[in-house]
């Protein structure tokens, strides 16, 4: 998945370049003769028959990748209470982990607090810590988190909402229905 900055005229829905077949999408523009648009690389040997269903999830994939990879890494936390921004970790498995730890807390009134947690890596690739302390904190924590994977998801489905299929439709006309069916 590659964000391209090109020429309008470099634009294609589908292109073969050597060993890789090129889907571009989500074309737009800058001025009249720029713009830009998302490319994902399928190997060639893999596709001898690239048909309309691939191409379709391939720029889903890509749309979903790219949405998974903004929840995971792109969440900055800063704490109600004050202090600087934390960058935070959300896999799946952490999501897990701090569901679990604020579920514990809250059904015990915070009673399994202090819990301290690794939230990611600074710039420099070091371990980020935080404590949580107090149910505030907690609960300031997880609501920003789970209002920002809602926000994120639904900008993946926006996204996927705005492409326009009729480009590669054109270039992969689906087979006639046969008229011929038995009764």
């Amino acid at each position: 998945m590659n964000k391209i900055y090109g020429l309008k005229s470099d634009y294609a829905p589908v292109k073969r370049e050597g060993t890789q077949i090129i889907v571009s999408y989500g074309y737009e523009s800058i001025d009249k003769n720029e713009g830009t648009w998302y490319e994902v690389s399928l190997p060639a040997a893999n596709y001898p028959l690239l048909s309309f269903a691939d191409v379709k999830d391939a720029i889903l994939g890509d749309i979903n990748a790219r949405t998974d990879e903004k929840i995971i890494s792109g969440f900055v936390w800063t704490p109600a209470a004050g202090g600087d921004p934390i960058p935070v970790w959300l896999s799946t498995e952490n999501q897990f982990n701090f569901k679990s730890a604020y579920d514990l807390a809250v059904q015990k009134d915070g009673a399994t607090l202090p819990v301290t947690f690794k939230m990611g890596e600074d710039a420099d690739g070091n371990p980020v810590y935080h404590t949580f302390e107090t149910m505030e904190d907690a609960d300031d924590f997880y609501i920003k988190a789970v209002a920002y994977i809602n926000q994120t998801l639904a900008a993946g489905w926006t996204e996927k909402d705005a492409i326009d299929w009729k480009p590669y439709e054109e270039l992969f006309p689906q087979p006639a229905q046969s008229s011929n069916t038995e009764e």
